[in-house]
């Protein structure tokens, strides 16, 4: 008999991935509350308002979120059907940002006092459905064979480099630079090594056990 655990687990991952960032991601944008450090400029804080700067303006970006929603599709559709497994993605990443949003203004009210329900919210909310399912089921794709399985997993880090092009953080940020070359060395890397086992014989990336259910 196959247990809950066994049959269900996917449907939480999730949702608790996605509360975890948009909590932590609040939480490290209110630091400088915390330390009493608001008023001073953003270049000049203490040394953990800093790091909590570097951490918030990582977490901010749309590509960490997008991110997590590609990674929680990939554990999700592991050892499933090809079809099984995108459905499973695309709920999975819909429900996580979902959540992510709602764990987000949730712990800033905490913080602020605010209204939950704001049209920041609801922004974000319809983006978090609307986007949420296929980054999730781009997520599922990555286990596919051949330059479906290769473009699905750079998706993240190209992304990533791009923002960080088109949608640099703020120049008044000391953490700004550190932030853009850190995410560019790592894309960069993430890509050399994705290539590299793209092109190794046997790599699961190469060699899927979707391959017979393709063809």
């Amino acid at each position: 008999m196959i247990s809950w655990r066994n049959r269900l687990w996917w449907v939480v991952v999730g949702p608790a991935a996605g509360a975890a960032l948009g909590a932590v991601d609040s939480i490290v944008n209110h630091v400088p509350v915390l330390l009493g450090e608001v008023g001073t400029a953003r270049a000049e804080r203490g040394g953990w308002s800093q790091a909590a700067e570097f951490a918030s303006l990582i977490l901010d970006a749309g590509w960490a979120w997008a991110a997590m929603a590609v990674l929680v599709g990939w554990l999700v559709s592991r050892s499933v059907p090809l079809v099984a497994g995108m459905l499973r993605g695309a709920v999975a990443g819909g429900c996580t940002l979902v959540f992510a949003t709602i764990a987000y203004y949730g712990v800033d009210v905490i913080f602020d006092g605010d209204t939950w329900w704001g049209r920041a919210t609801q922004y974000w909310l319809i983006a978090s459905v609307s986007l949420g399912p296929p980054l999730g089921a781009v997520g599922a794709l990555i286990q596919r064979s051949g330059p479906v399985g290769t473009l699905a997993v750079l998706l993240v880090p190209a992304g990533a480099a791009l923002q960080m092009v088109l949608l640099p953080p703020p120049p008044e940020s000391a953490m700004a630079w550190p932030v853009r070359l850190s995410v560019w060395a790592t894309a960069a890397v993430a890509a050399v090594l994705i290539a590299c086992r793209t092109l190794r014989p046997g790599d699961p990336l190469t060699t899927s056990r979707w391959d017979g259910e393709l063809r």
